[in-house]
Protein backbone atom coordinates (compact mmCIF):
# COMPACT_ATOMS: atom_id res chain seq x y z
CA UNK A 1 0.00 0.00 0.00
CA UNK A 2 2.67 2.34 1.23
CA UNK A 3 4.41 1.70 -2.75
CA UNK A 4 1.13 2.64 -4.26
CA UNK A 5 0.33 5.57 -1.74
CA UNK A 6 4.62 6.74 -3.09
CA UNK A 7 3.87 6.16 -6.32
CA UNK A 8 0.20 8.04 -6.65
CA UNK A 9 1.79 11.10 -4.80
CA UNK A 10 5.22 11.31 -7.44
CA UNK A 11 2.34 11.41 -10.03
CA UNK A 12 0.82 14.25 -8.41
CA UNK A 13 4.04 16.02 -7.58
CA UNK A 14 5.34 15.81 -11.25
CA UNK A 15 1.68 17.34 -12.03
CA UNK A 16 2.54 20.37 -9.70
CA UNK A 17 6.15 20.36 -10.58
CA UNK A 18 4.92 20.37 -14.34
CA UNK A 19 2.67 23.80 -13.97
CA UNK A 20 5.11 25.12 -11.60
CA UNK A 21 8.18 25.35 -14.16
CA UNK A 22 5.94 25.81 -16.83
CA UNK A 23 4.69 28.91 -15.24
CA UNK A 24 8.11 30.10 -14.88
CA UNK A 25 8.91 29.44 -18.47
CA UNK A 26 6.18 31.62 -19.31
CA UNK A 27 6.88 34.24 -17.50
CA UNK A 28 10.37 34.21 -18.16
CA UNK A 29 10.19 33.92 -22.01
CA UNK A 30 8.23 37.03 -21.75
CA UNK A 31 10.59 39.22 -20.55
CA UNK A 32 12.65 37.58 -23.83
CA UNK A 33 15.94 35.92 -22.63
CA UNK A 34 18.69 34.77 -24.31
CA UNK A 35 17.64 30.98 -24.69
CA UNK A 36 20.37 29.14 -23.41
CA UNK A 37 18.77 30.74 -19.74
CA UNK A 38 15.36 29.15 -20.62
CA UNK A 39 17.35 25.50 -21.55
CA UNK A 40 16.84 23.83 -17.93
CA UNK A 41 13.00 25.02 -17.65
CA UNK A 42 12.42 23.74 -21.21
CA UNK A 43 14.30 20.24 -20.34
CA UNK A 44 12.56 19.95 -16.63
CA UNK A 45 9.22 20.39 -18.36
CA UNK A 46 9.91 17.38 -20.83
CA UNK A 47 11.10 15.54 -17.95
CA UNK A 48 8.37 16.15 -15.36
CA UNK A 49 5.62 15.24 -18.26
CA UNK A 50 7.32 12.00 -18.96
CA UNK A 51 7.46 11.33 -15.05
CA UNK A 52 3.88 12.27 -14.30
CA UNK A 53 3.09 9.06 -17.20
CA UNK A 54 5.56 6.81 -15.81
CA UNK A 55 4.75 7.75 -12.27
CA UNK A 56 0.99 7.16 -12.77
CA UNK A 57 1.29 3.78 -14.61
CA UNK A 58 3.35 2.57 -11.27
CA UNK A 59 0.79 3.71 -9.26
CA UNK A 60 -1.69 1.84 -10.92
CA UNK A 61 0.16 -1.03 -11.52
CA UNK A 62 1.02 -1.35 -8.07
CA UNK A 63 -2.38 -0.48 -5.95
CA UNK A 64 -4.23 -3.32 -8.74
CA UNK A 65 -1.53 -5.32 -7.47
CA UNK A 66 -3.24 -4.76 -4.02
CA UNK A 67 -6.28 -4.61 -4.76
CA UNK A 68 -6.55 -7.90 -7.08
CA UNK A 69 -4.99 -10.10 -4.53
CA UNK A 70 -7.82 -8.37 -1.63
CA UNK A 71 -10.38 -9.32 -4.16
CA UNK A 72 -8.82 -13.03 -4.44
CA UNK A 73 -8.12 -13.30 -0.98
CA UNK A 74 -11.52 -12.22 -0.30
CA UNK A 75 -13.64 -14.46 -2.40
CA UNK A 76 -11.49 -17.09 -1.02
CA UNK A 77 -12.76 -16.70 2.54
CA UNK A 78 -16.10 -16.21 1.04
CA UNK A 79 -16.23 -19.42 -0.45
CA UNK A 80 -14.95 -21.34 2.45
CA UNK A 81 -17.27 -19.70 5.02
CA UNK A 82 -20.18 -20.78 2.48
CA UNK A 83 -18.29 -24.37 2.43
CA UNK A 84 -18.74 -24.65 6.29
CA UNK A 85 -21.81 -22.96 6.83
CA UNK A 86 -24.77 -25.59 7.00
CA UNK A 87 -26.35 -27.04 3.69
CA UNK A 88 -29.87 -25.05 3.25
CA UNK A 89 -27.76 -21.75 4.53
CA UNK A 90 -27.67 -20.70 0.26
CA UNK A 91 -30.61 -21.80 -0.26
CA UNK A 92 -32.17 -19.59 2.54
CA UNK A 93 -29.86 -16.92 1.53
CA UNK A 94 -31.41 -16.79 -1.67
CA UNK A 95 -29.04 -16.06 -5.10
CA UNK A 96 -29.60 -12.66 -5.48
CA UNK A 97 -27.92 -12.00 -1.80
CA UNK A 98 -25.42 -14.79 -3.32
CA UNK A 99 -24.26 -12.86 -6.23
CA UNK A 100 -24.36 -9.56 -4.45
CA UNK A 101 -21.99 -10.85 -1.62
CA UNK A 102 -19.67 -12.71 -4.03
CA UNK A 103 -19.88 -10.19 -6.61
CA UNK A 104 -20.75 -6.56 -6.35
CA UNK A 105 -19.90 -6.91 -2.79
CA UNK A 106 -16.05 -8.00 -3.00
CA UNK A 107 -15.92 -5.64 -6.20
CA UNK A 108 -16.42 -2.68 -3.65
CA UNK A 109 -13.42 -3.90 -1.56
CA UNK A 110 -11.44 -3.59 -4.14
CA UNK A 111 -12.15 -0.14 -5.08
CA UNK A 112 -11.71 0.52 -1.80
CA UNK A 113 -7.87 0.18 -2.46
CA UNK A 114 -7.90 1.74 -5.28
CA UNK A 115 -10.31 4.47 -4.51
CA UNK A 116 -10.33 5.32 -1.18
CA UNK A 117 -7.42 4.22 0.29
CA UNK A 118 -4.30 5.06 -2.18
CA UNK A 119 -5.93 8.51 -3.18
CA UNK A 120 -6.66 9.24 0.72
CA UNK A 121 -2.83 9.07 1.41
CA UNK A 122 -1.53 10.61 -2.09
CA UNK A 123 -4.29 13.44 -1.26
CA UNK A 124 -2.38 13.63 2.30
CA UNK A 125 1.39 13.41 1.27
CA UNK A 126 0.68 16.13 -1.92
CA UNK A 127 -1.13 18.40 -0.07
CA UNK A 128 1.32 19.07 2.40
CA UNK A 129 3.96 19.41 0.45
CA UNK A 130 2.00 21.88 -1.77
CA UNK A 131 1.67 23.82 1.45
CA UNK A 132 5.03 23.40 2.24
CA UNK A 133 6.37 24.78 -1.54
CA UNK A 134 3.76 27.98 -1.48
CA UNK A 135 4.43 28.57 2.11
CA UNK A 136 8.16 29.25 0.82
CA UNK A 137 6.74 31.55 -1.51
CA UNK A 138 4.30 33.43 0.48
CA UNK A 139 2.97 32.01 3.73
CA UNK A 140 -0.65 34.08 3.37
CA UNK A 141 -1.02 32.31 -0.12
CA UNK A 142 -0.51 29.14 1.80
CA UNK A 143 -2.61 29.63 4.21
CA UNK A 144 -5.46 30.50 2.07
CA UNK A 145 -4.42 27.22 -0.14
CA UNK A 146 -4.58 25.48 3.22
CA UNK A 147 -8.02 26.09 4.30
CA UNK A 148 -8.97 25.51 0.60
CA UNK A 149 -7.65 21.76 0.54
CA UNK A 150 -9.27 21.12 4.29
CA UNK A 151 -12.86 21.89 2.72
CA UNK A 152 -12.23 20.28 -0.40
CA UNK A 153 -10.28 17.42 1.10
CA UNK A 154 -11.85 16.96 4.68
CA UNK A 155 -14.88 18.49 5.00
CA UNK A 156 -16.74 17.67 1.43
CA UNK A 157 -15.60 13.96 1.93
CA UNK A 158 -16.66 13.92 4.67
CA UNK A 159 -20.31 15.13 3.87
CA UNK A 160 -20.05 12.59 1.04
CA UNK A 161 -19.36 10.03 3.76
CA UNK A 162 -22.43 11.13 6.13
CA UNK A 163 -25.15 11.27 3.42
CA UNK A 164 -23.84 7.93 1.88
CA UNK A 165 -23.92 6.21 5.27
CA UNK A 166 -27.67 7.42 5.59
CA UNK A 167 -28.49 5.60 2.22
CA UNK A 168 -25.82 2.62 2.08
CA UNK A 169 -28.85 0.05 3.13
CA UNK A 170 -30.98 1.16 1.28
CA UNK A 171 -28.71 1.30 -2.06
CA UNK A 172 -27.47 -2.40 -1.15
CA UNK A 173 -31.45 -3.67 -1.39
CA UNK A 174 -31.24 -2.15 -4.56
CA UNK A 175 -27.91 -3.46 -5.48
CA UNK A 176 -29.58 -7.06 -4.78
CA UNK A 177 -32.98 -6.80 -6.15
CA UNK A 178 -31.06 -5.29 -9.56
CA UNK A 179 -28.87 -8.20 -9.63
CA UNK A 180 -32.17 -10.90 -8.89
CA UNK A 181 -33.91 -9.58 -11.46
CA UNK A 182 -31.43 -10.21 -14.30
CA UNK A 183 -30.58 -13.06 -12.90
CA UNK A 184 -33.86 -14.23 -13.43
CA UNK A 185 -34.18 -12.61 -16.91
CA UNK A 186 -30.77 -14.47 -17.69
CA UNK A 187 -31.51 -17.91 -16.07
CA UNK A 188 -35.13 -18.15 -17.05
CA UNK A 189 -35.62 -16.82 -20.41
CA UNK A 190 -37.18 -19.92 -21.92
CA UNK A 191 -39.29 -21.17 -19.31
CA UNK A 192 -40.69 -17.39 -18.47
CA UNK A 193 -41.51 -16.74 -22.49
CA UNK A 194 -43.11 -19.89 -22.39
CA UNK A 195 -45.69 -18.74 -19.23
CA UNK A 196 -45.83 -15.18 -21.37
CA UNK A 197 -44.17 -13.30 -18.31
CA UNK A 198 -40.86 -12.68 -20.16
CA UNK A 199 -42.60 -8.99 -20.89
CA UNK A 200 -43.36 -8.69 -16.94
CA UNK A 201 -39.49 -9.92 -16.02
CA UNK A 202 -37.83 -7.39 -18.31
CA UNK A 203 -40.05 -4.60 -16.89
CA UNK A 204 -39.10 -5.70 -13.32
CA UNK A 205 -35.69 -5.73 -14.49
CA UNK A 206 -35.66 -2.32 -15.71
CA UNK A 207 -37.64 -0.72 -12.96
CA UNK A 208 -34.88 -2.11 -10.79
CA UNK A 209 -32.10 -0.61 -13.20
CA UNK A 210 -33.75 2.58 -12.66
CA UNK A 211 -33.92 2.52 -9.41
CA UNK A 212 -29.95 1.42 -9.00
CA UNK A 213 -29.28 4.16 -11.38
CA UNK A 214 -30.87 6.33 -9.15
CA UNK A 215 -29.30 5.09 -6.09
CA UNK A 216 -25.70 5.23 -7.23
CA UNK A 217 -26.07 9.20 -8.17
CA UNK A 218 -23.31 11.48 -6.30
CA UNK A 219 -24.24 13.04 -3.27
CA UNK A 220 -24.74 17.02 -5.04
CA UNK A 221 -24.12 18.96 -2.38
CA UNK A 222 -20.84 17.08 -1.46
CA UNK A 223 -19.14 17.61 -4.51
CA UNK A 224 -20.50 20.94 -5.61
CA UNK A 225 -18.81 22.39 -2.40
CA UNK A 226 -15.45 21.14 -3.28
CA UNK A 227 -16.12 22.51 -6.51
CA UNK A 228 -16.30 25.86 -4.67
CA UNK A 229 -13.48 25.08 -2.68
CA UNK A 230 -11.34 25.19 -5.27
CA UNK A 231 -12.75 27.88 -6.84
CA UNK A 232 -12.89 30.31 -3.76
CA UNK A 233 -9.20 29.46 -3.06
CA UNK A 234 -7.60 30.31 -6.18
CA UNK A 235 -9.47 33.16 -5.99
CA UNK A 236 -8.15 33.86 -2.41
CA UNK A 237 -4.54 33.27 -3.80
CA UNK A 238 -5.03 35.29 -7.10
CA UNK A 239 -6.04 38.33 -4.27
CA UNK A 240 -2.84 37.66 -2.09
CA UNK A 241 -1.02 37.42 -5.18
CA UNK A 242 -2.45 40.90 -6.57
CA UNK A 243 -1.89 42.86 -3.48
CA UNK A 244 1.72 41.87 -3.36
CA UNK A 245 2.74 41.29 -6.84
CA UNK A 246 4.46 44.91 -7.16
CA UNK A 247 7.24 43.28 -4.70
CA UNK A 248 8.06 40.17 -6.41
CA UNK A 249 8.78 39.18 -10.05
CA UNK A 250 6.69 37.71 -12.63
CA UNK A 251 8.12 34.56 -12.34
CA UNK A 252 6.75 34.33 -8.37
CA UNK A 253 3.62 35.56 -9.90
CA UNK A 254 2.71 32.75 -12.16
CA UNK A 255 3.80 30.06 -9.89
CA UNK A 256 1.54 31.18 -6.95
CA UNK A 257 -1.41 31.79 -9.92
CA UNK A 258 -1.12 28.20 -11.09
CA UNK A 259 0.20 25.68 -8.77
CA UNK A 260 -3.29 26.08 -6.85
CA UNK A 261 -4.76 24.68 -9.54
CA UNK A 262 -2.22 21.96 -9.87
CA UNK A 263 -2.60 21.13 -6.04
CA UNK A 264 -6.36 20.88 -6.10
CA UNK A 265 -5.83 17.47 -8.25
CA UNK A 266 -5.43 15.32 -5.59
CA UNK A 267 -8.54 16.54 -3.46
CA UNK A 268 -11.14 16.41 -6.25
CA UNK A 269 -11.22 12.71 -5.98
CA UNK A 270 -11.85 12.39 -2.09
CA UNK A 271 -16.32 13.33 -1.97
CA UNK A 272 -16.00 9.82 -4.15
CA UNK A 273 -13.25 8.28 -2.13
CA UNK A 274 -15.40 8.73 0.66
CA UNK A 275 -18.79 7.03 -0.88
CA UNK A 276 -16.34 4.30 -1.78
CA UNK A 277 -14.97 3.77 1.68
CA UNK A 278 -18.52 4.28 3.44
CA UNK A 279 -19.84 1.31 0.78
CA UNK A 280 -16.52 -0.65 1.70
CA UNK A 281 -17.74 -1.02 4.82
CA UNK A 282 -21.17 -2.12 4.52
CA UNK A 283 -19.66 -4.98 1.58
CA UNK A 284 -17.31 -5.72 4.26
CA UNK A 285 -19.53 -6.56 7.34
CA UNK A 286 -22.15 -8.32 4.56
CA UNK A 287 -19.75 -10.57 3.54
CA UNK A 288 -18.52 -11.20 7.34
CA UNK A 289 -21.76 -12.41 7.73
CA UNK A 290 -21.66 -15.00 5.21
CA UNK A 291 -22.02 -18.40 7.02
CA UNK A 292 -23.13 -17.11 10.19
CA UNK A 293 -26.62 -17.66 11.17
CA UNK A 294 -28.10 -14.69 12.67
CA UNK A 295 -30.49 -16.99 14.90
CA UNK A 296 -30.99 -20.79 15.34
CA UNK A 297 -32.75 -22.49 12.32
CA UNK A 298 -35.47 -25.08 13.70
CA UNK A 299 -36.38 -27.24 11.16
CA UNK A 300 -40.38 -27.60 10.99
CA UNK A 301 -39.66 -31.35 10.11
CA UNK A 302 -39.39 -33.84 13.00
CA UNK A 303 -39.91 -37.75 13.34
CA UNK A 304 -37.81 -40.48 11.51
CA UNK A 305 -40.67 -42.07 9.41
CA UNK A 306 -40.13 -42.50 5.65
CA UNK A 307 -44.12 -41.25 5.37
CA UNK A 308 -44.22 -37.71 4.67
CA UNK A 309 -46.88 -36.06 6.04
CA UNK A 310 -47.37 -31.98 6.57
CA UNK A 311 -50.31 -30.81 9.44
CA UNK A 312 -51.87 -27.54 9.37
CA UNK A 313 -48.62 -26.22 7.19
CA UNK A 314 -48.49 -22.18 6.37
CA UNK A 315 -45.17 -21.23 4.32
CA UNK A 316 -42.71 -18.09 5.14
CA UNK A 317 -44.21 -17.19 1.89
CA UNK A 318 -46.40 -17.90 -1.39
CA UNK A 319 -50.44 -17.78 -1.53
CA UNK A 320 -50.79 -21.88 -1.46
CA UNK A 321 -53.05 -21.40 2.34
CA UNK A 322 -52.90 -23.86 4.58
CA UNK A 323 -51.47 -27.25 3.69
CA UNK A 324 -52.49 -30.66 4.64
CA UNK A 325 -50.55 -34.05 2.62
CA UNK A 326 -49.58 -37.54 3.77
CA UNK A 327 -47.68 -39.51 1.22
CA UNK A 328 -47.03 -43.02 2.20
CA UNK A 329 -43.31 -44.40 1.80
CA UNK A 330 -43.35 -45.66 -2.32
CA UNK A 331 -46.09 -43.81 -3.36
CA UNK A 332 -46.59 -40.78 -6.15
CA UNK A 333 -47.68 -37.07 -5.96
CA UNK A 334 -47.70 -34.05 -8.04
CA UNK A 335 -48.59 -30.63 -6.58
CA UNK A 336 -49.85 -28.52 -9.33
CA UNK A 337 -49.84 -24.75 -8.42
CA UNK A 338 -49.76 -21.66 -10.90
CA UNK A 339 -46.07 -19.62 -11.31
CA UNK A 340 -45.32 -17.88 -7.81
CA UNK A 341 -47.70 -19.59 -5.71
CA UNK A 342 -44.75 -20.79 -3.66
CA UNK A 343 -44.24 -24.85 -4.78
CA UNK A 344 -40.60 -24.54 -4.96
CA UNK A 345 -41.31 -22.83 -1.33
CA UNK A 346 -43.38 -26.39 -0.31
CA UNK A 347 -40.53 -28.45 -1.75
CA UNK A 348 -37.77 -26.69 0.40
CA UNK A 349 -40.48 -26.53 3.15
CA UNK A 350 -40.79 -30.39 3.35
CA UNK A 351 -37.45 -30.68 2.95
CA UNK A 352 -36.32 -29.01 5.96
CA UNK A 353 -34.49 -26.30 4.58
CA UNK A 354 -37.01 -23.51 4.72
CA UNK A 355 -38.97 -22.41 7.74
CA UNK A 356 -42.76 -22.71 8.20
CA UNK A 357 -44.14 -19.87 9.28
CA UNK A 358 -46.34 -22.28 11.12
CA UNK A 359 -47.83 -25.96 11.12
CA UNK A 360 -45.35 -29.05 11.13
CA UNK A 361 -43.35 -31.89 8.62
CA UNK A 362 -43.34 -34.87 10.11
CA UNK A 363 -40.23 -37.34 7.97
CA UNK A 364 -36.89 -37.95 8.60
CA UNK A 365 -35.22 -34.90 7.43
CA UNK A 366 -32.11 -37.00 6.24
CA UNK A 367 -33.90 -39.25 3.92
CA UNK A 368 -35.13 -36.50 1.65
CA UNK A 369 -33.41 -35.04 -1.32
CA UNK A 370 -34.87 -31.63 -3.04
CA UNK A 371 -33.49 -30.73 -6.35
CA UNK A 372 -34.26 -27.57 -7.49
CA UNK A 373 -35.01 -26.31 -11.28
CA UNK A 374 -31.99 -24.18 -10.86
CA UNK A 375 -30.01 -26.93 -9.63
CA UNK A 376 -26.46 -26.48 -11.38
CA UNK A 377 -24.53 -28.27 -14.43
CA UNK A 378 -21.03 -28.06 -13.96
CA UNK A 379 -18.55 -27.50 -16.47
CA UNK A 380 -16.66 -30.78 -16.06
CA UNK A 381 -17.52 -34.41 -17.81
CA UNK A 382 -20.94 -35.95 -17.98
CA UNK A 383 -19.72 -38.39 -15.18
CA UNK A 384 -18.93 -35.59 -13.17
CA UNK A 385 -22.31 -34.29 -12.91
CA UNK A 386 -23.75 -37.18 -12.70
CA UNK A 387 -21.64 -38.80 -10.08
CA UNK A 388 -22.67 -35.57 -7.58
CA UNK A 389 -25.51 -37.68 -6.62
CA UNK A 390 -23.50 -41.17 -5.52
CA UNK A 391 -19.47 -40.18 -5.86
CA UNK A 392 -19.43 -43.99 -5.67
CA UNK A 393 -22.18 -45.29 -8.83
CA UNK A 394 -20.83 -47.55 -11.25
CA UNK A 395 -21.34 -46.17 -15.15
CA UNK A 396 -23.56 -48.98 -15.45
CA UNK A 397 -26.08 -47.36 -12.97
CA UNK A 398 -25.32 -44.08 -14.69
CA UNK A 399 -26.21 -45.74 -18.40
CA UNK A 400 -29.21 -47.58 -16.20
CA UNK A 401 -30.83 -44.00 -15.28
CA UNK A 402 -29.68 -42.54 -19.20
CA UNK A 403 -32.07 -45.22 -21.18
CA UNK A 404 -34.54 -45.01 -18.40
CA UNK A 405 -34.63 -41.15 -19.05
CA UNK A 406 -33.69 -41.38 -22.51
CA UNK A 407 -30.39 -39.46 -22.44
CA UNK A 408 -28.80 -42.80 -23.36
CA UNK A 409 -28.87 -42.38 -27.20
CA UNK A 410 -27.46 -38.63 -26.98
CA UNK A 411 -24.43 -39.99 -24.28
CA UNK A 412 -23.08 -42.56 -27.30
CA UNK A 413 -23.14 -40.45 -29.48
CA UNK A 414 -20.94 -37.83 -28.11
CA UNK A 415 -16.88 -38.95 -28.35
CA UNK A 416 -16.12 -39.47 -25.29
CA UNK A 417 -19.23 -40.81 -24.18
CA UNK A 418 -19.76 -40.14 -20.15
CA UNK A 419 -16.28 -38.84 -20.32
CA UNK A 420 -17.31 -35.73 -22.77
CA UNK A 421 -16.87 -32.27 -21.39
CA UNK A 422 -19.17 -30.25 -21.02
CA UNK A 423 -17.12 -27.06 -21.42
CA UNK A 424 -19.78 -24.50 -21.32
CA UNK A 425 -21.96 -26.38 -18.12
CA UNK A 426 -25.52 -25.97 -18.75
CA UNK A 427 -25.07 -23.72 -21.87
CA UNK A 428 -23.57 -26.64 -23.36
CA UNK A 429 -26.91 -28.44 -23.64
CA UNK A 430 -30.51 -28.12 -24.33
CA UNK A 431 -33.31 -27.24 -21.79
CA UNK A 432 -34.52 -30.48 -21.72
CA UNK A 433 -31.12 -32.08 -21.56
CA UNK A 434 -30.53 -30.28 -18.46
CA UNK A 435 -33.58 -31.45 -16.83
CA UNK A 436 -32.61 -34.96 -17.40
CA UNK A 437 -28.93 -34.89 -16.63
CA UNK A 438 -30.79 -33.59 -12.89
CA UNK A 439 -32.95 -36.37 -12.51
CA UNK A 440 -30.75 -38.78 -13.29
CA UNK A 441 -28.20 -37.56 -10.69
CA UNK A 442 -31.29 -37.39 -8.43
CA UNK A 443 -32.17 -41.15 -8.93
CA UNK A 444 -28.60 -42.09 -8.63
CA UNK A 445 -28.67 -40.81 -4.77
CA UNK A 446 -29.63 -43.16 -2.32
CA UNK A 447 -32.54 -40.94 -0.80
CA UNK A 448 -35.84 -42.88 0.02
CA UNK A 449 -37.61 -39.27 -0.87
CA UNK A 450 -37.54 -37.28 -4.31
CA UNK A 451 -38.91 -33.89 -4.15
CA UNK A 452 -38.35 -32.65 -7.78
CA UNK A 453 -39.34 -28.98 -8.96
CA UNK A 454 -40.23 -28.79 -12.30
CA UNK A 455 -39.10 -32.17 -13.59
CA UNK A 456 -40.91 -31.96 -17.01
CA UNK A 457 -40.26 -28.10 -18.06
CA UNK A 458 -38.51 -27.90 -21.10
CA UNK A 459 -39.53 -31.24 -22.28
CA UNK A 460 -42.24 -31.77 -25.37
CA UNK A 461 -45.08 -33.64 -24.79
CA UNK A 462 -43.82 -37.05 -25.62
CA UNK A 463 -40.80 -36.42 -23.50
CA UNK A 464 -43.17 -35.10 -20.56
CA UNK A 465 -45.42 -38.22 -20.90
CA UNK A 466 -42.55 -40.47 -20.89
CA UNK A 467 -41.03 -38.95 -17.35
CA UNK A 468 -44.92 -39.29 -16.57
CA UNK A 469 -45.31 -42.64 -16.79
CA UNK A 470 -41.42 -43.31 -15.42
CA UNK A 471 -42.55 -41.89 -12.08
CA UNK A 472 -45.65 -43.44 -11.88
CA UNK A 473 -43.68 -46.80 -12.36
CA UNK A 474 -44.27 -48.74 -8.88
CA UNK A 475 -40.37 -49.26 -9.51
CA UNK A 476 -37.41 -46.42 -10.11
CA UNK A 477 -34.06 -46.92 -11.63
CA UNK A 478 -30.53 -45.91 -10.42
CA UNK A 479 -29.58 -46.86 -6.67
CA UNK A 480 -33.67 -47.28 -5.08
CA UNK A 481 -36.25 -48.95 -6.97
CA UNK A 482 -38.26 -48.23 -4.25
CA UNK A 483 -38.59 -44.42 -3.28
CA UNK A 484 -41.49 -41.61 -2.58
CA UNK A 485 -41.30 -39.37 -5.69
CA UNK A 486 -43.40 -35.58 -5.30
CA UNK A 487 -43.31 -33.18 -8.86
CA UNK A 488 -44.07 -30.02 -8.09
CA UNK A 489 -45.09 -28.42 -11.67
CA UNK A 490 -47.45 -26.04 -13.37
CA UNK A 491 -51.30 -27.35 -13.90
CA UNK A 492 -51.51 -30.16 -16.32
CA UNK A 493 -54.30 -31.14 -18.52
CA UNK A 494 -55.65 -34.74 -18.40
CA UNK A 495 -54.35 -35.36 -14.79
CA UNK A 496 -55.51 -38.49 -13.79
CA UNK A 497 -54.53 -41.16 -11.26
CA UNK A 498 -51.78 -43.47 -10.81
CA UNK A 499 -53.41 -46.45 -12.45
CA UNK A 500 -54.11 -44.24 -16.11
CA UNK A 501 -50.46 -43.49 -16.33
CA UNK A 502 -50.53 -40.28 -14.52
CA UNK A 503 -49.62 -39.28 -10.75
CA UNK A 504 -51.82 -38.36 -8.46
CA UNK A 505 -52.48 -34.30 -8.31
CA UNK A 506 -52.53 -32.22 -5.71
CA UNK A 507 -53.73 -28.72 -6.94
CA UNK A 508 -54.00 -25.83 -5.91
CA UNK A 509 -55.52 -22.70 -7.33
CA UNK A 510 -54.08 -18.67 -6.76
CA UNK A 511 -55.44 -18.27 -3.16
Amino acid sequence: MIRAILAGTLTLLASIGLTATSAWLITRAWEMPPVLDLAVAVTAVRALGISKAVFRYIDRLVSHDIALKRAGQTRTQAYRSLAEAPSDYTVRLGRGALLTRLGADVDMLTDEVVRALVPAGVCALTSLVAIIGIGILSPAAAAVLALGLVISGVLAPWLSARATRRREDARALTVQEHITSIDRVLADAVSLRIREQLDNALEDAEVASRRLAAAEEPDAPAHGLAALSTLWTVLGVLLVVLMTASDHSPQWVGVLALVPLAAFEATTVMPAAAVAWERARGARRRISELGVETHVHQRSTTSDSLTLSAHDLELCRGTLGTINLEVPFGERLRITAPSGAGKTTLLLTLAGILEARSGEVSVAPESVTCISEDDHIFATTIRDNLALGAPDAADEQMWEVLEALGLAAWARSLPEELSTVLSDGAESISGGQRRRILLARALLTDSPILLLDEPDEHLDDVGAAQLEALFAAPELPGTRAVRTVVVASHPRAGAGDAGSGQLPVLAFDQG
